[in-house]
């Protein structure tokens, strides 16, 4: 089973979940949703990053796919000092959606790709 649409779903839901906390502003529905959006988020990135390597590295997979959230979680924080937290959420809950979206509606599944035809004159 290909988890990773279902993953690519999540970080596209985890987004507009951060739009949606900007949008609502804070209180109990926002804060809910500050939290839901960054656990689907953590789940699209994930996918994300395993996407990244070979399908025959699972090792190097887990590793990636754990990494490129928490690249992204402290490129956030470091730009939380600049400005309103809330808006540099949804900004970054946005792009992160963007690309999620992007590579859920292109419809590459990041799997095996079609078998190589072996091209040459004793080929068959």
């Amino acid at each position: 089973m290909n988890v990773r649409p279902l993953a690519r779903a999540c970080g596209l839901l985890g987004g507009l979940c951060w739009v949606a906390r900007w949008v609502l502003g804070g209180g109990t529905v926002g804060d809910a949703l500050q939290w839901a959006g960054l656990l689907l988020l953590f789940v699209g990135l994930f996918g994300l990053g395993t996407a990244l390597v070979n399908k025959g590295e699972v090792w190097l997979q887990v590793i990636v796919g754990v990494a490129l959230p928490l690249l992204v979680w402290s490129v956030v924080e470091v730009l939380h000092a600049s400005g309103d937290p809330v808006v540099i959420n949804a900004v970054a809950g946005v792009l992160i959606a963007a690309a999620c979206g992007l590579v859920l509606g292109s419809g590459g599944d990041g799997g095996e790709r079609p078998p190589r035809r072996h091209a040459g004159a004793h080929a068959r």
